[in-house]
């Protein structure tokens, strides 16, 4: 045991640094990484949330269960939806009673049960997600520095590995952690400027910007009857006290700028009562509605439903299911179906809304959830669509073929798979500013070649011969389309001659990865003016 506690000081250093900086949301101008991997950038950011995020799911319950999950996620998403952001966030419920909340680099966000169910209204719930995607979206954790106590952080870092070793309950490393945070707390500029961003996230989703401030308030009261025991909200949140004036004064200058969904407003009271449920009896999920006792009376449409399918004839059997789930309305399989057949036809929105009534009906089943992902995904919805492949990857098999295609899906929504892309000449030699040639923005008709070319992000330099390039002239005909060349390492590109007679105006250009899009952008070719052309 001692020498497992000595690998993971050893292998898992950077892990274990981002656990006892992050696990309560306490950061400190003191930054770990800072000795590990000095210049964080975003793509950093990602990989150790990820690396976080498999690291505290050995260690600590993490709910599942799609009503809790679904809700939060839905909540952070109301959330992020209205403001720019490089991350795919990820909204997770732990299993801990004390009212706290926590923020991982990469939009990695993390609510303790006591503070799900501590919360009086969604409002602030709202503030308390506010405040936390606003420490992942100002680079909190990037722009900490290296000033204090070392040693110190190291010291607990050798406790937190031997508990891990150990196996102690998660609480426990969760314990340790907080005895670390009393020392690493994020410094008041950066609670202040939570503060300030998290109330006006709030206030874009259409909640009251001070919501924050009311649950800073409950944990203060809590303080009060309960004097020996410091909430974990008051070692990682300084100053909460003073704070709440400011939260105060902001929020009487920010106006909700709509109105929240109803639906995530009543919401949260039925999300409330299931994890209350989950929190009892100690699980991570619950199965869903009772089956119906009398499911062979729809075998004979269900059965009708595919001959139609396989005759091309969608239209027909979508109305046979209409019609079965009158008679059988508590059949996952019927709404299934009616999500595979409306996600054939393109209808997205209405597919998705029947893959999560049969995840309502039976939410153990990971290929509804994949094919949830799926319908989120064609709708350009990546924050739903990377919650339900996490869904679907929670309940396949370690070895599973599905639970590889959601974790791909997962990763390219995550990772940018275009580091950076431009447009070049062709030319060779020294001094070319890009892989493929000097850069241009703009062409001019009859000059030999105009060329897309791209950078592969990390996790996807081994792929591209998954790349396809389509040029399309002003006039929208298709000029080119196809595979797209390697140009070197981690760069691919395509190129289009411009001899002869090719069309002046705006051309476009689509680069797709697999079967989506990943970047779609223009470039001018000019007619050729009379002074350019030979003996003019």
């Amino acid at each position: 045991m001692a020498d497992r506690a000595a690998r993971l000081i050893v292998s898992g250093l950077a892990t274990l640094a981002l656990l006892a900086s992050c696990v309560q949301d306490d950061g400190s101008r003191f930054n770990p990484f800072d000795t590990l991997m000095p210049g964080i950038d975003e793509n950093d950011e990602r990989e150790l949330g990820l690396e976080f995020d498999r690291e505290l799911r050995k260690h600590v319950q993490v709910i599942d269960d799609p009503v809790v999950a679904g809700f939060v996620n839905d909540l952070g998403d109301a959330i992020v939806s209205t403001i720019p952001q490089p991350y795919v966030y990820r909204f997770r419920v732990v299993d801990d009673p004390s009212l706290n909340a926590f923020a991982v680099p990469g939009g990695f966000i993390y609510l303790h049960s006591g503070t799900v169910l501590g919360a009086g209204s969604i409002d602030e719930l709202a503030g308390v997600l506010g405040h936390e995607i606003a420490h992942v979206r100002e680079h909190h954790f990037a722009r900490s520095q290296a000033k204090s106590q070392p040693i110190d952080l190291l010291a607990g870092l050798v406790g937190m590995a031997a508990a891990i070793a150990a196996k102690e309950p998660g609480i426990l490393v969760a314990t340790q952690a907080v005895n670390v945070a009393a020392k690493l707390k994020f410094s008041r500029e950066f609670e202040t400027e939570a503060d300030y961003f998290g109330a006006i996230f709030a206030a874009r989703a259409g909640f009251d910007p001070d919501g924050s401030a009311r649950f800073f308030e409950r944990i203060l009261d809590l303080q009060r009857q309960y004097p020996n025991d410091i909430p974990p909200y008051l070692f990682t949140h300084p100053q909460v006290a003073d704070r709440i004036q400011g939260i105060e004064i902001n929020a009487a200058s920010i106006k909700p700028v709509s109105e929240p969904d109803p639906e995530l407003v009543a919401g949260l009271r039925e999300a409330q009562a299931r994890l209350a449920y989950l929190v009892r009896d100690r699980r991570a999920t619950l199965p869903g509605t009772t089956p119906p006792a009398d499911r062979a009376r729809i075998e004979p449409i269900l059965e009708d439903v595919r001959e139609r399918a396989e005759r091309g004839e969608i239209d027909e059997a979508l109305t046979l299911l209409a019609r079965a789930a009158i008679l059988e309305p508590n059949d996952p399989r019927v709404s299934f179906q009616s999500g595979n057949h409306l996600y054939e036809l393109g209808r997205y929105v209405e597919a998705a809304a029947a893959y999560r009534r049969t995840v309502a009906l039976d939410p153990s089943r990971a290929l509804v959830f994949y094919r949830l992902g799926l319908s989120y995904k064609a709708l350009g919805d990546p924050y739903r669509a990377v919650y339900a492949f996490e869904q679907a990857i929670n309940r396949a098999g370690a070895s599973s073929q599905l639970r590889s295609k959601a974790e791909w899906e997962v990763v390219k929504l995550t990772f940018p798979i275009l580091a950076e892309s431009g447009f070049a000449d062709g030319a060779r030699g020294r001094g070319t500013d890009t892989p493929a040639g000097f850069s241009r923005l703009s062409f001019t008709s009859g000059e030999a070649e105009m060329v897309w070319w791209g950078r592969l992000g990390p996790r996807f330099a081994a792929h591209a011969d998954e790349v396809s390039v389509r040029w399309t002239d002003p006039h929208g005909v298709v000029a080119q389309d196809g595979p797209a060349r390697r140009i070197r390492r981690t760069f691919v590109g395509s190129s289009l001659s411009l001899l002869g007679t090719r069309t002046p105006g705006i051309w476009w250009v689509e680069a797709r990865f697999e079967d989506a899009v990943i970047e779609s952008r223009r470039i001018e070719v000019r007619e050729t003016s009379a002074s350019s052309l030979p003996g003019a």
